[in-house]
C-alpha cells in the first residue's frame, strides 16, 4: 500500500513538472532560438543592409533624380544656340567687340556645321562673329579669298605638355555684300611628314544683297 501511494505521488510530481510553462519542448527556449536563427530578427537586420535595402533606395532615388537633371541640363546646352540671325544686324558698321563684350556674348548656330567642325562654337556680338574651335590641333588658318576687313586669327599655344598647338579662333563681321571664305588646318600625315598641314576645317560667309540674311557654314 505505501509503495503504492509513494508511485503514485512521483507520476504526479512528474506530470506536473512536464506541465510547466517553460520546461516543456517548443517553450521557451526554442522561442528564443527562433529570434537568433535564420528568418528571425538577425535576418531582418540583415535585410535593411542588404543590398536592395535601404542604401539601394537611396541610391535609386539619386539616380531617379539626376536624370532629369541631366536631361535638363542637355537641354539647356541646346537652347543655349540661338539662330544666326536671331537680332537684326545693324545697319551700320561697328567696332570690333571688347574682351567683356565677346564674354557676354549669345552662342548662335551656324546655317550649317558638318563633322569637322562638331567641336567648334560660334558667338555673336553685333554683326560680329567669332568661331572657336577649342579641341582642334589647329597648324595654320589662311583667307582663302573674300574681305579681309576686321578679319583676325587667334591659333592658341600648346597646353598640356604637347608641342602642338591646340585650339584656334577666326573672327570676322558679318555686313551685307560680303564673302568670305576661311580655311583651318591641321597637322597630319603626308609627304611632307608627320607635321605636314592638312585642311580641317572650311568656313564660307556670304550675304547677298538680295537676301533678309547671311549664311554662315563650316564643314
Amino acid at each position: 500500500m505505501l509503495l503504492a501511494l509513494m508511485g503514485a505521488g512521483v507520476a504526479s510530481v512528474l506530470a506536473a513538472a512536464s506541465g510547466a510553462p517553460g520546461a516543456q519542448p517548443g517553450g521557451a527556449p526554442k522561442a528564443a532560438a527562433s529570434a537568433t536563427q535564420p528568418g528571425g530578427a538577425s535576418k531582418t537586420a540583415a535585410g535593411a543592409a542588404q543590398p536592395g535595402g535601404a542604401s539601394k533606395a537611396a541610391a535609386s532615388a539619386t539616380a531617379d533624380a539626376g536624370a532629369p537633371r541631366a536631361a535638363a541640363s542637355a537641354a539647356t546646352d541646346a537652347g543655349d544656340e540661338l539662330p544666326l540671325d536671331a537680332a537684326p544686324f545693324p545697319p551700320e558698321p561697328s567696332k570690333q567687340p571688347t574682351a567683356a563684350e565677346w564674354k557676354a556674348a549669345p552662342r548662335v548656330r551656324l546655317s550649317r556645321a558638318g563633322p569637322a567642325a562638331a567641336g567648334c562654337r560660334a558667338y555673336r556680338a553685333r554683326e560680329w562673329l567669332r568661331i572657336r574651335c577649342p579641341e582642334l590641333t589647329v597648324s595654320a588658318i589662311s583667307l582663302l579669298g573674300g574681305k579681309t576687313e576686321g578679319v583676325a586669327f587667334w591659333i592658341d599655344p600648346p597646353r598640356g605638355g604637347s608641342e602642338l598647338p591646340r585650339g584656334g579662333e577666326v573672327m570676322f563681321p558679318i555686313r551685307r555684300g560680303d564673302r568670305r571664305v576661311i580655311q583651318i588646318l591641321t597637322f597630319g600625315p603626308g609627304y611632307d611628314g608627320p607635321f605636314t598641314l592638312l585642311p580641317a576645317i572650311v568656313i564660307q560667309e556670304q550675304w547677298l544683297e538680295d537676301e533678309p540674311a547671311p549664311t554662315v557654314t563650316a564643314s
